[in-house]
C-alpha cells in the first residue's frame, strides 16, 4: 500500500512538473514575442535603417545611422517635424513598442539667405500694430519690424522690442506667409511669458505665440534656406519693457485690422478631416462684412481667417470672436467655432471688429 502511495505520489509529481514546464513554455514564447520590437530611423522620408530590440531595454547598433557626409547629427525626434519636446536621447530612453524615429541632420555647409525676415501681428506692441499682420504698410514700418543679421555665425537674425500682455505674432520672411515660423519653432520658451496660439491641422510650427507677460524681448532666428526643419526660433526677456516706446494703446494707435477693399474672409474647418478645404465669404455690399451659410454637423469645428489680396494675414479668428449671448447659444465651449447641433447655420464676420454673429 504504501509502495502504490508513493508511486502515485511520484506520477502526480511528474505531471505537475510536466505541465508548468509546458505552461512556462508557453508564457516564455509569448513574453518573447511581446518584447520583440523595431525601431525605424528615418531622414526625413528617407528611411536610414532599422534596429530590433526589446521593449524596455535601450537599443544598441544604432549610432552608424547618426552619421550622414556633410551634415551634423543633432539628434532622434518622435515626430517628423522635430519637435522639441518629442526628442529622444537613446543613450538612456528605452520603447516599448514599434517607434519610428526622425532624425536631426544640420547641414555644415549651409547656403546663406538673403531674404529678409519680419516679426508681424497685433497687439500693443507699437510694431505687431503698424505691421497690420503684413498687410500694405509703409517702408518704415518694414524696417521697424525688420529681424537683422546678427554676424554671429552664418544665418543668424534677431530683433529686440518691447511685447504686451495680449500681443499675438509669428516671423515670417519677405513680407509674405509662405514659410511662417510660429510657436512650434522655438527650441525653449517660458511658459510664464509665452504661450501657444493654436495651430490648425495639428501644426504648432504656424501658431501664433501669444504674449503672457509684458517686457523687452530679443527674438532669434537661425536659418537654412535649403532644409526649413532646421529654422529655429529662440526668445530670451531681457528686463521690464523699456522706456523708448510707449504701448501702441497708449500713444494712440489704432490695434485693429485695416479693412481695405482687397480684405477677403475664408472660413476652414473639420468637416475635412485635415482641415485642407477652405470656402471663401461673400463681402456684402458697400459694407466690411463678409458671410456664408452652411449645412454642419453636430461638433463640427471651424476657424475664420483674413485675407489680403489673396494672401493669408495669419490674423485668425476663433471662438473669442463670438461675443453676443444668442450666437454663443449655438456652440460648445472649444478654442475654435464648434457647432452643439446638426444646421444650417449664417456665420457672418464684422473684419471692422472682428467678431462673428451666428442665426441658425
Amino acid at each position: 500500500m504504501k509502495r502504490t502511495m508513493k508511486k502515485l505520489l511520484g506520477v502526480i509529481l511528474v505531471c505537475m512538473a510536466m505541465v508548468m514546464s509546458i505552461c512556462a513554455c508557453g508564457d516564455s514564447s509569448k513574453d518573447a514575442e511581446k518584447q520583440k520590437i523595431t525601431v525605424t530611423f528615418m531622414n526625413g522620408e528617407t528611411q536610414l535603417g532599422q534596429v530590433t530590440g526589446t521593449a524596455g531595454e535601450k537599443l544598441s547598433d544604432y549610432s552608424k545611422y547618426e552619421e550622414l557626409d556633410g551634415y551634423e547629427f543633432l539628434g532622434w525626434y518622435e515626430t517628423p517635424t522635430l519637435l522639441e519636446s518629442s526628442k529622444k536621447d537613446l543613450a538612456t530612453v528605452t520603447f516599448d513598442k514599434d517607434t519610428t524615429l526622425y532624425g536631426s541632420f544640420k547641414s555644415t555647409q549651409v547656403a546663406e539667405d538673403t531674404r529678409l525676415w519680419y516679426i508681424v501681428g497685433a497687439g500693443a506692441s507699437p510694431e505687431l500694430a503698424a505691421s497690420n499682420w503684413a498687410g500694405t504698410v509703409e517702408d518704415s514700418v518694414k524696417e521697424s519690424c525688420q529681424l537683422k543679421a546678427t554676424g554671429n555665425g552664418t544665418n543668424e537674425f534677431a530683433i529686440t522690442l518691447n511685447l504686451y500682455e495680449g500681443d499675438q505674432f509669428q516671423i515670417i520672411h519677405d513680407w509674405a506667409w509662405d514659410g511662417q515660423k510660429g510657436f512650434g519653432c522655438f527650441t525653449s520658451i517660458d511658459e510664464s511669458q509665452m504661450a501657444n496660439g493654436g495651430g490648425l491641422g495639428g501644426s504648432d510650427t504656424t501658431s501664433n505665440i501669444n504674449v503672457v507677460m509684458d517686457g523687452n524681448y530679443t527674438i532669434t532666428l537661425t536659418t537654412d534656406p535649403e532644409n526649413a526643419l532646421q529654422d529655429t526660433l529662440t526668445i530670451a526677456r531681457n528686463g521690464d519693457a523699456t522706456a523708448e516706446a510707449d504701448k501702441a494703446e497708449e500713444s494712440g494707435s489704432e490695434n485693429t485690422y485695416t479693412v481695405t477693399d482687397a480684405t477677403g474672409i475664408v472660413v476652414k474647418g473639420s468637416w475635412v478631416d485635415d482641415w485642407s478645404e477652405n470656402k471663401d465669404l461673400t463681402r456684402v455690399d458697400g459694407t466690411n462684412k463678409f458671410t456664408i451659410t452652411m449645412d454642419l454637423a453636430a461638433g463640427i469645428e471651424l476657424y475664420f481667417m483674413v485675407y489680403e489680396n489673396g494672401t493669408d494675414t495669419g490674423l485668425g479668428m476663433n471662438a473669442t470672436a463670438v461675443t453676443d449671448d444668442a450666437s454663443k447659444a449655438l456652440l460648445e465651449e472649444a478654442y475654435n467655432i464648434k457647432v452643439a447641433e446638426a444646421g444650417s447655420y449664417t456665420f457672418t464676420v464684422d473684419a471692422d471688429t472682428m467678431t462673428i454673429t451666428i442665426t441658425k
